[in-house]
């Protein structure tokens, strides 16, 4: 009997256990995907300096250039001309399209296709986030993205 009530006990805080680290996924999930959604909500004139604190100081973004090469910024020199653009442009944003998701465990992936626009221009491409689960929560540490040839 005693055998029998201690299976059922430990049965019962392996259920716990199991429910409580379910909520945690539940939880990086949540956030991962509001980290994203961030992305293209704070990415105005208005909310820029809150759409800063979605990167990490590490941070740096690689895209391709027409000539087969590739561009390679900082996090500064990326805020940079991203601060630059709001300053000259009557309208600049950004949308995410087909958006893929994969976490494992702290650290994700995010793909996605993107539509840009700057004033009248539009420009259609592809990138891929790195995303990492620190102290303070959700954080890019990374983008890559090309536009089409």
């Amino acid at each position: 009997m005693r055998a029998l009530l201690a299976c059922l006990t430990l049965g019962a805080a392996l259920l716990s256990m199991a429910d409580e680290a379910d909520a945690q996924a539940t939880d990086l999930d949540r956030s991962l995907e509001q980290l994203v959604t961030d992305y293209t909500r704070l990415y105005t004139r208005e909310t820029f300096a809150e759409w800063r604190g979605l990167f990490l100081p590490t941070f740096t973004s690689t895209s391709t250039t027409a000539d087969g090469g590739i561009s390679v910024r900082t996090l500064e020199a990326f805020l940079a001309a991203q601060e630059r653009g709001f300053r000259e442009a009557q309208r600049m944003g950004e949308r995410l399209e087909n958006v893929r998701i994969d976490r494992r465990g702290r650290i994700a992936m995010v793909a996605a296709d993107f539509e840009y626009w700057n004033n009248e221009t539009t420009r259609r491409g592809t990138l891929v986030l790195a995303a990492v689960h620190v102290r303070e929560g959700w954080r890019f540490q990374s983008l890559v993205f090309s536009y089409p040839d």
